[in-house]
């Protein structure tokens, strides 16, 4: 596995820029602009609220609690804040700024491993403008300075390859192992990454164990670089307003640095498994770097040795990247996004670059002119995608949900996608500081307890978890669930406008969770127009499946609802569509699988078919109804059947072709 000596054969580009940090620092200022332009002005979707509320208030958010990004993130939004931009801004263009220095690290790593610049900007490029890296790169989360802690891990570790011969190369092992902790207190992945740059080192020098001092000094700089973890029960002990997992306690620490609450949401269930998981990872690296830079990559794997990179190394690295998701992930983060394997993709980059070396050593001299070009097609194709400037889909449905709750009511947050868009808007911009807020928590976090007075204050919910209370029932109220009395009809307080601002715009890029979060304002709209009007609530399910075409939970809610409205046959399709999409179980605590209740629904719908068709026959029709008049004959009859909830469900159905019949 000792790699060869480099080739020397091709010299660096020369002109206005001769050394390669020079060239670095200048090429790190295209992707940097590229992505200031395009960072998200307000908050994103998911865990951006949350990461951004935690780092304003220093808080801690869910596990395992990123406290390197915390704090980094509280000094960024101070900052911001002195040049007047918001926290989700200012985390922003920290992600931005990361990201950038990401692309610009590896150009140097690169032209410093092979001597030809114009393979560091193929490399640079191809990660710089990769789907998934361009779309963390404009967004409030962890995974550009995940990425920055990579590429330095893996340029540590070439420096310790190149003067290992003699000795003096401990010193870039032990700031590997710095480095490798450090980011690992930022992202837990990044552990992963450690340990396999150590098993790579081990390999290319195997008595390296034997040396036991050097082996302390890289412990013991493994375990300064963990500090960081320190700050949550330090903080905690101070009962931040955001503590998730109350890690004060040994034993809690651990569950939340180990992400305990999450494993249960795991799709990978035994070794078969590995098999459509390997697939898809194959697969994402022609999609990530367009094909081409996927077959430099694997070019470059094949030719590492020569510019000084052991083989097994970065493969190793992309390995142990897909073996760690694959044994937790869910299958959102195995199959929908693939921000998870950015390390893989670092790799690959890197790989991709000793192959566009190799190319230019042994190729043509034309090769240069197009590799260089490369960067062109790739921007362009990305641009659309990823220019989040004028993104504000969160910012509006959150403001929505605000604008109808009841001055000094309390709100009961749920649900990790409008729980943290809630964080921020009221805890980090301060909006709404009558109400009270009260923190469900998302995933298995155990509900909590309340008690109220129904006639002094009702409680809001932003998702049905209410307790089971006798004398207290939950119905939708626009975008929300308020606690009433039985029988009671609260006095409904809509949001001001039937859809969000920007849902048909085509101008502005939305992702898996953005169209969820819009299916999700149209589902709670028509659930609150179920009991009264149910035509409306159909437009609405109808806009939520268009944009949640993809989301799994939604098909399977529907198909419920469906159901206990008499519906049989639009409660099956719904639940078969959740089970196209999920073919495992939902990621809830329960585990409930849509396919099992496809099967038995399956059944009673045999049953409604031949009972429906026999009241057909009596009642002289060909055929199921066709129109408002047949549809509430036939419910008449399955009354007299006593079977009084299909005969609610052909009532509905003869309101829906009522309300949509066209004017005479």
């Amino acid at each position: 596995m000792s790699p060869e000596p480099a080739e020397r054969g091709a010299q660096p580009l020369r002109g206005g820029v001769g050394t390669p940090e020079k060239a670095a620092l200048l090429f790190t200022l295209l992707p940097l602009a590229i992505y200031t332009w395009g960072a998200c002005r307000t908050i994103y979707v998911g865990d951006s609220g949350e990461l951004v509320t935690a780092a304003v208030t220093l808080g801690i958010p869910h596990p395992s609690g990123y406290p390197l990004y915390v704090l980094a993130g509280w000094l960024v939004t101070r900052l911001g804040n002195l040049l007047g931009l918001t926290p989700a801004h200012a985390m922003s263009l920290f992600s931005a700024a990361t990201a950038a220095l990401t692309v610009g690290l590896l150009h140097w790593l690169i032209e410093r491993a092979t001597r030809v610049r114009v393979a560091a900007v193929v490399g640079a490029s191809l990660l710089a403008f990769s789907p998934s890296f361009w779309s963390q790169a404009t967004i409030q989360r962890v995974y550009s300075l995940n990425a920055l802690f990579v590429v330095a891990s893996l340029a540590l570790v070439w420096l310790w390859l190149q003067s290992r011969f003699p000795r003096s190369g401990d010193r870039y092992l032990i700031a590997a192992s710095f480095v490798a902790a450090l980011g690992a207190t930022n992202h837990t992945a990044m552990a992963v990454v450690g340990l396999c740059l150590g098993l790579g080192c081990l390999a290319v020098e195997p008595k390296l164990w034997r040396r036991s001092g050097l082996v302390l000094r890289c412990v013991g700089a493994g375990v300064a670089g963990l500090l960081p973890y320190l700050y949550l029960p330090l903080r905690s002990r101070q009962n931040p307003r955001l503590d998730w997992g109350d890690p004060e306690t040994l034993e809690r620490w651990l569950e939340v640095l180990l992400r305990r609450d999450f494993w249960y949401r795991r799709w990978y269930d035994g070794p078969t498994d590995l098999v459509p998981i390997t697939a898809d990872w194959l697969a994402s690296h022609a999609v990530e770097f367009y094909g081409i830079g996927a077959i430099l990559g694997w070019l470059g794997l094949v030719v590492a040795p020569r510019y000084g990179w052991p083989r097994g190394l970065p493969a190793l690295l992309g390995l142990g990247n897909l073996l760690a998701l694959a044994g937790h992930g869910s299958r959102a983060d195995l199959f929908v996004w693939h921000r998870y394997y950015i390390p893989t993709y670092v790799a690959l980059g890197l790989l991709a670059g000793l192959g566009a070396a190799y190319l230019l050593h042994r190729g043509s001299r034309w090769w240069r002119p197009v590799l260089l070009l490369l960067p062109i097609p790739l921007i362009v194709a990305g641009w659309n995608r990823f220019d989040r400037h004028d993104y504000r889909f969160v910012e509006d449905f959150t403001r929505s949900l605000l604008a109808t709750v009841p001055e000094g009511a309390r709100l009961s947050a749920g649900d990790d996608v409008v729980l943290f868009a809630l964080l921020y808007h009221h805890l980090a911009l301060g909006e709404r500081p009558d109400l009270e807020l009260i923190l469900e928590g998302g995933g298995s976090a155990r509900p909590v307890r309340l008690a109220w007075n129904l006639e002094d204050e009702p409680i809001f919910f932003t998702h049905p978890t209410g307790p089971d209370t006798p004398g207290v029932e939950l119905l939708p109220v626009g975008l929300l669930w308020v606690t009433v009395e039985p029988g009671e009809e609260p006095a409904l307080r809509l949001p001001s406008r039937l859809e969000l601002p920007q849902e048909r715009e085509t101008g502005i890029p939305r992702d898996y969770l953005t169209d969820n979060l819009i299916a999700h304002f149209h589902y709670m709209l028509g659930m609150t127009h179920e009991r009264l009007d149910w035509p409306r609530a159909m437009r609405h399910w109808q806009r939520a499946t268009e944009f949640g075409a993809e989301d799994d939970l939604l098909f399977f809610n529907l198909g419920q609802l469906f159901w206990r409205n008499g519906q049989p046959e639009r409660a099956l399709a719904a639940f078969r569509r959740a089970a196209e999409i999920n073919p495992r179980h939902l990621m809830t605590p329960d585990r409930v699988e849509p396919s099992q209740r496809v099967r038995d629904l399956e059944r009673e719908v045999t049953w409604v078919r031949n009972l429906e068709a026999e009241l057909a026959r009596r009642s002289g029709l060909a055929g199921p109804p066709t129109n408002a008049e047949q549809h509430r004959a036939f419910a008449a009859e399955l009354e007299r059947a006593g079977v009084p909830l299909l005969a609610h469900g052909h009532r509905l159905q003869a309101q829906e072709l009522e309300a949509f019949r066209p004017a005479e």
